[in-house]
């Protein structure tokens, strides 16, 4: 849930480390020894961490709907199921308590335990998909698609599209058909939901109802494939911790050129130089995680998209001098909120900000 911003948050937000070359100094010896050691010789394993729990509970799972297949889990660099081989890779950073640190400071945050849960239940998704070919029959493709459509990473969603499943947030489900069947597994995987009352009278119910039928007549035959080789493991990860954040930035990175577009906008949000006693920009700062993560959720544009619009509108902010006065922080917190979302559709739909 969105919470209104309080003035004591009205504070300059420290500097990415990785997107302006500072604070570093500030981490501590076993942070920064961690940034840069190599992922290969950090020596992370599943076993004797929370994951280990986590998978346990998947496998659980699966179990309680009648599922024999208990997919094979590693180590990788992101989240992930190499495509048609029934196996599921977990980002590293979750296996160590130093790394948590530094994917929350420069990952944007770290999964809590129901995202890794709803995480493990999308991948086994599909794992299943995979073990047994579910995606070369002529009924899965009645129902999502075909397999063999391009997958892109800049999809076009439609929000709140009821063909489809609410699962992972930005409507994952809607990327492509692959990624319909794991969200639509995830949704009828979880314990304790009524997806049936939930999603009547949804286009999306008919793919849920597949899923029941199909795992009631698969889920105790062994898979079809039973090859089960990790495609990128830790062990082969040769890079530092640090070149992993700094890939991870560049693969997100988005060029915008804005230039003076929203001046006015934001003239119109905040008072003038030397009218207010904080410096606007603080509350673009404190509100930035938020606003990130909210709008990405709920618009579908990229987290990449999203940020590269945050960090323009603060500095744009801090450039003109504008200030803003403690007791309008939740107005104007609101008034950005309704800028940025904005901004993003019609990103989402134009793909760019602004019309010239």
């Amino acid at each position: 849930m969105m919470q209104p911003p309080q003035s004591d948050l009205l504070v300059m937000r420290e500097k990415h480390p990785t997107e302006h070359g500072e604070g570093r100094g500030k981490l501590s010896s076993q942070r920064e020894a961690l940034l840069q050691a190599r992922i290969k010789d950090l020596s992370l394993r599943l076993a004797g961490t929370p994951l280990e729990r986590h998978i346990a509970q998947l496998h659980a799972e699966l179990e309680a709907k009648g599922i024999s297949f208990k997919p094979q889990c590693y180590l990788s660099d992101e989240w992930g199921c190499p495509s048609g081989v029934p196996v599921i890779g977990l980002p590293f950073y979750l296996a160590d308590p130093g790394l948590h640190s530094i994917e929350a400071e420069l990952g944007g945050g770290v999964e809590s335990e129901a995202e890794i849960l709803m995480y493990l239940r999308h991948e086994a998704g599909h794992a299943i998909n995979y073990a047994y070919r579910l995606y070369e029959t002529d009924e899965w493709l009645r129902v999502f698609g075909d397999y063999s459509r391009p997958y892109r990473d800049n999809y076009k969603p439609q929000p709140f599209s009821r063909r489809y499943v609410l699962h992972i947030s930005g409507w994952y489900a809607q990327k492509h058909p692959d990624e319909d069947f794991a969200e639509t597994f995830a949704v009828w995987l979880t314990p304790n939901i009524d997806w049936r009352k939930q999603y009547q009278g949804w286009g999306a119910l008919r793919k849920l109802q597949y899923v029941e039928e199909t795992m009631a007549r698969l889920g105790r035959k062994p898979p079809l494939v039973q090859l089960a080789e990790p495609d990128f493991t830790t062990e082969e990860m040769e890079g530092t911790v640090l070149d992993h954040y700094r890939q991870r930035e560049l693969d997100e990175k988005v060029d915008v050129e804005l230039r003076n577009a929203f001046d006015h906008i934001l003239a119109d949000i905040f008072y003038g130089p030397g009218e207010a006693p904080v410096r606007a920009e603080t509350l673009i700062q404190a509100e930035r995680q938020r606003l990130l993560s909210s709008v990405s959720q709920y618009s579908g544009v990229s987290r990449g998209a999203v940020r590269a619009l945050l960090d323009h509108l603060a500095e744009r902010t801090a450039a003109l001098g504008l200030t803003l006065h403690p007791d309008d922080s939740r107005e104007a917190a609101v008034q950005l909120t309704s800028l940025v979302t904005v901004l993003a559709m019609n990103y989402l739909y134009t793909d760019r900000f602004f019309e010239d």
